[in-house]
C-alpha cells in the first residue's frame, strides 16, 4: 500500500486483514525545508511524551517526563532554547504523522554547525516507538524512520534519548559501554559543540529485549529521572562543568542498573565524539 504521505506499507493479508508486517518505510516528502544557515551553533529539539494509549496500558509519568526535559532545555544549563527551536508533543498531539512532520520541520532547518535532539517517552516495541494513535497494529513510529530524518539533517551533532521499552533495538553502530575546571557559561557550552567532532548518539533506556520501568516513588521513568539528574551536573565526573555524552551514559547506566536491580540496562550506540556536550553545570 502506497500512501500520499510517502509511506509504504507491506503485509501478509488473511481474509482482508494484515496478520504480519513485511515491509514498511517512510519516504521523506519532496517538499523542501529551507536550511537556516548561520555561523553560530543552534540546538533544535523535538520532545515527545505519550501516556494515554487506547490499545496499550496507560503510562502515568511519560507526559510529566516530557515537560521536565522541555523545561531543562529551556533553562541555561540545557541551552536556553528559544521557542522557535523547540517543540513539545504530548498525548493527543503525539501522533505518528505529527511526530515525523515536526521532526522534519525542525531538524531539516539545522545547518552544519547545529545540534538536533529527539526525546521520546512512551511505549515501545522492538524496532519502533508507539505514538498515541497506535491501534495495536498500525501507526508504529519505526526506528528506521527516525534514523532516516536524522540522516537527512545537515546538523553536526544528532542526539536521540528514548525512555521506552525495547528502545535498545534502535541501533546506529557499535554499542559503547578537558580543560581544567572552571565555571562554564552558556557561550562556552555552545563553543564546546564547535570543538567536538560531529556524529549521531542514541541513548536508549533499555536493551532491545528489556522493559523500561516507571517508578511511583520517583514519580518518573527511572531512566529519565537519572538522565535529568545527570544533565543537571551529577554526571560531570571530571569536574570541568561540562557534561558530555560519555559522562552522561556512564552515570545513567550505573544508576539505572543499581535502582532496578540490574533489570534495566541503558544502551548508548552511534558514531560520535565522546566529548559531545549535552549540558553544562553552573556553580
Amino acid at each position: 500500500m502506497y500512501f500520499s504521505t510517502g509511506r509504504v506499507y507491506g503485509a501478509v493479508w488473511l481474509n482482508g486483514s494484515p496478520i504480519k508486517e513485511v515491509d514498511s518505510r517512510e519516504v521523506i516528502p519532496a517538499d523542501p525545508i529551507m536550511v537556516e544557515a548561520n555561523k553560530s551553533v543552534k540546538i533544535w529539539a523535538v520532545i515527545v511524551g505519550v501516556g494515554r494509549y487506547t490499545s496499550m496500558p496507560s503510562l502515568k509519568f511519560t507526559d510529566d517526563d516530557a515537560f521536565r526535559v522541555y523545561s531543562f532545555l529551556k533553562s541555561p544549563e540545557g541551552g536556553a532554547l528559544p521557542d522557535n527551536q523547540i517543540a513539545i508533543l504530548v498525548d493527543e498531539s503525539a501522533t505518528r504523522e505529527n511526530i515525523l512532520k515536526t521532526m522534519r520541520q525542525y531538524f531539516l532547518k539545522a545547518d552544519a554547525n547545529d545540534v538536533v535532539m529527539l526525546y521520546f517517552s512512551g511505549h515501545g516495541l522492538e524496532g519502533c516507538f508507539l505514538p498515541v494513535d497506535y491501534d495495536g497494529y498500525n501507526n508504529k513510529l519505526r526506528h528506521e524512520e527516525v534514523k532516516q530524518i536524522f540522516n537527512a539533517s545537515k546538523a553536526k551533532h544528532k542526539l536521540c534519548i528514548a525512555d521506552a521499552c525495547h528502545s535498545g533495538s534502535l541501533n546506529y553502530g557499535d554499542g559503547l559501554a578537558a580543560k581544567g575546571p572552571a565555571p562554564v557559561t552558556l557561550q562556552r557550552y555552545y563553543q564546546a559543540f564547535e570543538e567536538a567532532d560531529g556524529g549521531i548518539a542514541l541513548l536508549m533506556s533499555s536493551k532491545a529485549e528489556e522493559l523500561s520501568l516507571e517508578d511511583h516513588g520517583l514519580r518518573q521513568g527511572v531512566f529519565t529521572y537519572y538522565v535529568l539528574r545527570g544533565l543537571k551536573g551529577a554526571a560531570d565526573n571530571n569536574g570541568d562543568y561540562l557534561v558530555t555524552i560519555k559522562e552522561l551514559y556512564g552515570y545513567v547506566y550505573s544508576k539505572v542498573r543499581e535502582y532496578t536491580a540490574n533489570v534495566q540496562t541503558p544502551v548508548l550506540t552511534g558514531d560520535f565524539d565522546d566529548a559531545m556536550p549535552v549540558a553544562f553545570r553552573r556553580n
